[in-house]
């Protein structure tokens, strides 16, 4: 046991804080996109006009930001010139109008042509010839092109909408349709934040992370001992839940809506308890009578579950979950250490003893430094 504990120790020292929490929300009403472009790419091509018009149109009732992003590849030996020639334009308050004649002039990219472009612009060209060499547009493009490999973007057009990557091109429609999306999920998360799913101390230094299926038979047990644990460290430990409906459990992602319905009303962990007792799936009559019981509206309750208002609450927890390969539940993070399905009550209490062990001896190699 204690060459368990030590082994622990060791790793707990070397091993990374937990991973992300589910992604802090956008102000409600707003939505940014960043695109990672080429300018000669052809599949930028096929993208430019659904984001020029993401750009002038918008999405009603969403306040849309566009980033564009240069992010010239070295297969396309002209693009770094268009990127410059874009970026010069922008000097001169014409950026979308060079990006517009670019993508639409793909295959006349060299500098007569785009010098070209800019006297169709009325741009100065003293000045877009002076700017599209400079060592400040370079470096710009530099850090645009930085801030992609550190993203891992490896292709274009690459872009994130509120954080969430996606490549490829889309209409102007399905564009809007990722935008509301992505309106939803912070909507969501705003109103149920991860505190409203938590329990323990707000300072503790040891935090679980209980990825769990609502449905799924084994996750009392898991529960159970994560309780104990946390009755046998009520200070040291803070146990944060994430939403893991499964796919074969064709009820638990309602379960999961309406447990994320009751944490809005402050009543998540007694709602959560409600479901894992039940010994067959819950239908949306039983949710909603379970709601009853706890004493918040159901006739409130039911209509929210019918628009599914937190569905997206509960998608922004399997994204957490596909982006640290938790496929099945339950699956714990102690500090970010991964335990897979229900642990015993000594391992989970050895995992958190090893992080606070870890914890007391970075305090005394501070002290000692």
């Amino acid at each position: 046991m204690m060459l368990l504990l030590w082994t622990l120790l060791i790793a707990a020292q070397t091993t990374s804080a937990p991973g992300a929490a589910a992604r802090a929300p956008a102000p409600a009403d707003r939505v940014e996109v960043v695109l990672f472009s080429d300018f000669q790419c052809p599949f930028c091509a096929l993208l430019a006009q659904p984001v020029r018009q993401l750009e002038t149109k918008g999405v009603e009732g969403v306040d849309v930001t566009v980033r564009f992003k240069n992010f010239p590849l070295p297969i396309h030996p002209r693009a770094a010139l268009a990127h410059q020639a874009a970026l010069a334009a922008m000097r001169q308050g014409k950026f979308w109008e060079m990006h517009d004649l670019l993508f639409a002039n793909q295959r006349k990219a060299e500098r007569d042509d785009v010098l070209g472009y800019a006297r169709t612009l009325g741009l100065d060209l003293v000045r877009f010839q002076k700017d599209i060499d400079s060592d400040e547009i370079k470096a710009s493009i530099a850090a645009d092109k930085a801030e992609g490999d550190r993203r891992r973007v490896t292709g274009t057009p690459t872009y994130y909408i509120n954080g969430k990557p996606y490549v490829g091109a889309r209409s102007y429609e399905q564009l809007k349709q990722l935008v509301v999306g992505e309106q939803r999920r912070a909507r969501a998360l705003a109103d149920v934040t991860d505190t409203m799913v938590s329990q323990g101390a707000s300072d503790a230094p040891v935090i679980i992370e209980l990825f769990a299926d609502l449905e799924s038979p084994i996750s009392p047990s898991a529960v159970r001992v994560v309780d104990e644990v946390m009755a046998r460290y009520p200070a040291e430990v803070r146990v944060q839940f994430r939403n893991l409906p499964l796919a074969f459990h064709p009820g638990a992602a309602l379960a999961h809506e309406a447990a994320m319905t009751a944490a809005k009303a402050g009543r998540f962990w007694d709602f959560a308890r409600g479901v894992l007792a039940r010994r067959q799936p819950a239908t949306d009559r039983d949710l909603i009578a379970l709601a009853g019981r706890l004493g918040l509206d159901e006739a409130a309750f039911a209509d929210t579950l019918r628009q599914h208002r937190y569905a997206a609450r509960v998608d922004a927890d399997l994204d957490v979950a596909r982006t640290r390969g938790v496929r099945g539940s339950p699956a714990l993070f102690v500090n970010g250490r991964r335990i897979d399905g229900v642990p015993t009550l000594a391992v989970l209490t050895q995992y958190v003893e090893a992080e606070l062990m870890a914890r007391h001896v970075g305090r005394l190699e501070q002290h000692s430094s």
